[in-house]
């Protein structure tokens, strides 16, 4: 059964989801199949005593979402270049890294239907892959000769690896800010997509000034998609969503809905609510307290601002089978699909 979050995601996104499912991947097939090659053949290149781990995380894969919105980004202003298959194959890499990272921090069992590789292979292990397939990405981008997306790229690494920071030093810290929690995921997942459609259209050459238009596309795009996953998390079902869920209350982690709701809840159900957070996460019981303080409904409506902005962001393209794409990409960031 879905959630009420999810079911009113579907009716949301009706107009958009069919149209990308079934034609967004077709406008840049060739160029995804390129990618897939560059990520192969980085991948099989590894010491014969790495196949099992390697295969392992080759699993984790996904629906490619961030090297996808760089192609749809690059074939705004013309076609894929061989930097834009480097990049897209780059950014990919360094997402999984970041999995492989995020299942460490969260203490998480699953990652896409299979187990985590700490899980399987151990902490020292799966720290050391993660480190192996940033490398890996580094190593794709160096390979362009271009010294700015080598900069860039470094950045973006330092960046996500900022917000991850601070979201670990910030664990059980049920005071936190909302502003600093924009900060956090600004970095630990915004950023990474930001930088997809900003490097893409770098590449491609446009101005600065576009450049920061798909930067704040892509950065408002991973922003409502956080906020989606935070919700996910609390009302969403582990078989749906591949993963382990409740891993932020385990981990002390504050997520918008529970900022809100400590912010604005007074009395005896600020009094309920820090207790439910402090007893190990009775998420029926959580649940029922950040309905009564419209909190889930202030994490949804935020989202949706922030899908708003993204699409007012690109609203200088002209209209283009790859700029409905995009658009449509937005809608569906809705429903936590990247």
């Amino acid at each position: 059964m879905s959630t009420a979050f999810e079911t009113s995601l579907t009716v949301a996104n009706a107009t958009y989801l069919p149209s990308l499912e079934a034609n967004v991947r077709d406008l840049v097939a060739a160029e995804m199949d390129g990618v897939e090659s560059r990520i192969e053949g980085v991948l099989s290149s590894r010491p014969e005593r790495l196949r099992g781990i390697i295969d392992h995380v080759s699993q984790y894969r996904g629906k490619r979402f961030r090297p996808l919105l760089a192609l749809l980004v690059a074939r705004t202003s013309g076609p894929v270049k061989s930097a834009h298959i480097d990049l897209a194959a780059a950014i990919e890499l360094m997402h999984t890294a970041s999995l492989v990272h995020d299942d460490i921090l969260d203490n998480a069992d699953t990652r896409r239907h299979v187990p985590a590789i700490h899980s399987r292979w151990g902490y020292q292990a799966a720290v050391l892959l993660g480190d192996y397939l940033f490398s890996h990405a580094f190593e794709l981008t160096a390979s362009v000769g271009d010294v700015r997306l080598n900069r860039e790229v470094a950045m973006t690494a330092r960046k996500v690896c900022q917000g991850e920071i601070h979201q670990s030093l910030e664990a059980g810290n049920w005071n936190i800010s909302e502003s600093a929690y924009q900060d956090m995921i600004e970095g630990k997942t915004a950023e990474m997509i930001a930088a997809s459609a900003r490097l893409a259209a770098m590449i491609c050459g446009r101005t600065e000034a576009e450049c920061q238009w798909f930067d704040s596309y892509g950065r408002n795009l991973g922003m409502a998609f956080q906020i989606a996953d935070d919700l996910i998390d609390l009302e969403g079902q582990e078989g749906r969503a591949g993963k382990s869920l409740g891993t932020d209350l385990d981990q002390g982690k504050a997520t918008l809905p529970l900022i809100h709701a400590l912010t604005h809840s007074k009395g005896t159900d600020r009094e309920e609510l820090l207790r439910v957070l402090g007893s190990g996460g009775d998420r029926t019981g959580l649940r029922r307290l950040l309905d009564k303080s419209g909190s889930i409904a202030f994490a949804r409506d935020k989202a949706k601002d922030h899908v708003s902005h993204a699409k007012r962001a690109i609203s200088f393209l002209p209209s283009s089978p790859f700029r409905h794409a995009l658009l449509g990409s937005a809608e569906k960031a809705l429903a936590r699909d990247c």
